[in-house]
């Protein structure tokens, strides 16, 4: 399709079938001769909508979040490289970068990308690989998209952000100069909580191929039914974005002001540290939100909720909330439901 449509009809028609109203599933290991490690029609057409989304050369459809992040990564570095890393990122990831590839002997430096003092120090060493996410898991911490793609490429290193919490409907880093952008398409891009699976998109085609080469050696690859669900739910993307946005403004508006909330976190909040960046960058501050009690009652609070469910996974259709039972802090997806009943809930689990 053409960059010259909008962003929801290519969210509807990129990659899709031309003579049925939605793709098929080819549940098959084989399909006209290739084998399904290597490319089925199913979710070749979830990758031909994401590729189409993104404004990249080639996106690659993986088993999860996690598989893209790994995927993407190990494809870019080799013996000896260096990895310069956010100090916040979804928490496997984390453990990713800080146990498992100095593990294997990958020189990982974490540091807080916010801090332009950091980021230049971090870079003033050969680095292959600049990793972040512009909304931060969990705490949502808002990074300066462009500036750390500026000078990450003027240090030489490979940029790759992780845009879960975003989608490309609210912010494409691509635009800025991204080197590959991946999700958790478990997330926002799915939308009702019922596939798992990861994409990831690069903006040099090559390297996509490379990382197909990685897909196909380290397996995890995405299911033709989850890939089927993923164009479903990418049809209403942007309508379901902007709902989580609407909602979650309300949200932490109702939050901020209440006496029993210590703190509220939000982009869209003028108080929240980073708000300007996102006001300028983005179409859209996400459906997140993060708040602090004012008292230890995480574990109560989890327990009182009843329309909002206390679960981990976020960007479903339904509001969940989660955090440490023996802290203070809450992370809170909000979902779609009527803003009203999202409040009162969160009302009464407050009392």
């Amino acid at each position: 399709m053409s960059e010259e449509q909008g962003f929801i009809t290519r969210s509807i028609h990129a990659g899709e079938a031309e003579h049925t109203s939605a793709t098929p599933i080819y549940q098959a290991a084989t399909v006209d001769g290739a084998y399904l490690r290597g490319s089925n029609p199913t979710f070749t057409a979830f990758e031909e909508k994401m590729c189409t989304l993104e404004g990249g050369g080639r996106s690659i459809a993986t088993a999860c979040g996690m598989a893209s992040v790994t995927q993407a990564v190990m494809t870019l570095i080799s013996a000896g490289s260096r990895i310069v890393c956010h100090q916040t990122t979804y928490s496997w990831t984390r453990r990713f970068m800080a146990e498992e590839l100095p593990r294997l002997g990958f020189d990982v430096e974490i540091i807080d990308m916010r801090v332009p003092k950091q980021l230049d120090t971090a870079l003033e060493k050969p680095a292959d690989v600049v990793y972040f996410e512009p909304l931060a898991n969990p705490t949502l911490d808002i990074i300066d998209t462009p500036t750390v793609i500026r000078k990450a490429h003027a240090a030489g290193a490979k940029v790759v952000i992780d845009n879960t919490f975003l989608s490309p409907h609210l912010f494409r880093p691509m635009d800025h100069g991204a080197d590959v952008v991946l999700h958790s398409a478990t997330k926002y891009l799915c939308g009702h909580g019922d596939a798992l699976a990861g994409i990831i998109t690069t903006r040099d085609p090559d390297l996509g191929e490379e990382i197909v080469r990685t897909r196909n050696t380290y397996g995890g690859i995405l299911s033709p039914l989850n890939a089927f669900l993923l164009l479903r739910g990418i049809k209403t993307l942007s309508i379901r974005m902007d709902r989580h946005v609407e909602n979650a403004r309300a949200v932490a508006d109702f939050l901020e002001s209440h006496p029993r909330i210590r703190r509220t976190w939000y982009p869209g909040l003028p108080s929240t540290p980073g708000h300007e960046v996102a006001r300028s960058q983005w179409t859209g501050y996400g459906g997140m939100v993060s708040f602090e009690l004012a008292e230890r009652a995480v574990d109560r609070f989890l327990d009182r909720v009843r329309l909002c469910r206390p679960w981990v996974s976020l960007g479903d259709v339904g509001s969940l909330v989660t955090g440490d039972r023996e802290g203070q802090r809450v992370r809170m997806s909000v979902g779609l439901e009527d803003t009203d009943d999202i409040i009162r809930d969160l009302e009464q689990a407050l009392e």
